[in-house]
């Protein structure tokens, strides 16, 4: 923490973590106006103000994310600062090459969160997501500033198309349930099923209703029968569910035929089931050619879009980056189930049925648990387990 150094400038530690602490929550209120409302329909309306818009929002998180890890972050060990400079180093330069700005500011996001009470950052995440998302549909629907502007097969209320508003909606689903599993009431559950039906039934976005409902699901049973995901080989099985659905996915996309797809009915049913995702996987991933740095675009471009970031991780970031997050999310898994922290690992469970469907894992109104990483960035191998991680919700007794 460089402004502990700087005895002019230093209020104190009390001071300096309450700080901290502003610093990061209104880095994260910048970021979610910049997801939820500038990059909506506006931007066809009202291209030079959202232009400005998203220039200054950016801006403005950026310095207030980088004020945070280099002069209100305490390091406890001298590689810690250089393992952030390195992070960012590589997520800036990964970020340009592949037209990918989120994922750099992921980074930042995970750097930033290290010694920042979770709760209060989650309980501004929520707020903000919720206002930005009820502005947009009632600019979408009183004014012609956010038009349907995108061919789907539904409505896009606001955002090109319905599976941006589901990744709006899914994104404040898991805040909301990660924030108040520890004290779920009646209301939280009624809310959330009602999210879960409004999501399914309305826009359409199975990719998010299929992990609301999953996630639904795995905390019911967690209220009855908690002991079931407490144990080493529950740990396990979450463990391999990554690299399972990454080898599904390479292997669906490799041998579906698009041609003649009913040479494996089963591959047929499950693609139709999944909207013609392997289709997708076979003619856009299989034919893409891979390169160690990736740069490939994986959103927004027809001949490129692909509804799968295991896939779309090593076209956008290359076999390197794809070696790197593996690495980073099996880490972060082991590290969870190491000091028995079983709901997050139940909320990650969901968050990869989730990406296995859709391109948005660094999208941080899609995925609040970014917020999880100083787990692996700061957590050293010979950390006890008895000494707590930064999480949410009570570790397992």
């Amino acid at each position: 923490m460089l402004l502990q150094h700087c005895k002019l400038l230093d209020p104190g530690q009390p001071r300096r973590q309450a700080l901290a602490q502003r610093v990061f929550c209104a880095a994260l209120a910048l970021l979610l106006i910049l997801s939820e409302v500038f990059s909506s329909n506006i931007q066809s309306t009202l291209p030079s103000f959202s232009h400005l818009a998203r220039l200054a929002l950016t801006g403005g998180a950026l310095l207030l994310l980088g004020a945070k890890i280099v002069l209100l972050t305490d390091y406890q060990r001298r590689w810690q600062p250089i393992l952030a400079g390195l992070m960012v180093l590589y997520t800036a330069f990964t970020a340009w090459h592949g037209d990918d700005i989120w994922f750099l500011l992921a980074a930042l996001i995970g750097l930033g969160a290290k010694d920042v009470d979770l709760h209060a950052a989650l309980r501004v995440y929520l707020i903000t997501a919720v206002v930005g998302l009820v502005f947009v549909q009632l600019l979408h629907f009183a004014t012609p500033l956010m038009p349907y502007n995108f061919y789907c097969r539904n409505w896009d209320f606001g955002y090109g198309h319905y599976n941006g508003f589901g990744a709006r909606l899914v994104g404040v689903f898991f805040a909301w349930a990660w924030l108040r599993h520890d004290r779920l009431r009646w209301f939280d559950w009624l809310g959330l099923a009602a999210l879960f039906v409004f999501t399914y039934k309305v826009p359409g976005s199975r990719g998010a209703a299929g992990a609301m409902a999953i996630l639904l699901l795995l905390f019911a049973v967690q209220r009855f029968f908690p002991k079931l995901f407490d144990n080493k080989i529950w740990y396990g099985l979450v463990l391999a569910l990554p690299i399972c659905l990454a080898a599904f996915s390479l292997y669906a996309g490799y041998v579906y035929n698009p041609e003649w797809p009913y040479e494996r009915m089963a591959l047929l049913l499950l693609s139709i089931f999944l909207s013609g995702r392997f289709e997708i996987w076979h003619n856009v991933f299989w034919g893409t050619d891979l390169s160690w740095l990736g740069g490939l675009p994986t959103d927004g471009d027809e001949h490129h879009a692909i509804d799968n970031a295991f896939l779309a991780i090593p076209m956008n970031k290359g076999y390197l980056g794809a070696i790197l997050l593996a690495v980073f999310f099996l880490l972060l898994l082991w590290r969870l189930a190491k000091h028995r922290h079983a709901t997050e690992m139940l909320c990650l469970v969901a968050l990869m049925l989730y990406i296995f469907m859709e391109n948005k894992p660094f999208l941080l109104s899609a995925n609040p648990f970014l917020l999880l990483a100083p787990c692996v960035f700061f957590t050293g191998a010979r950390t006890p387990a008895e000494e707590p991680l930064p999480v949410v919700c009570k570790r397992t007794l």
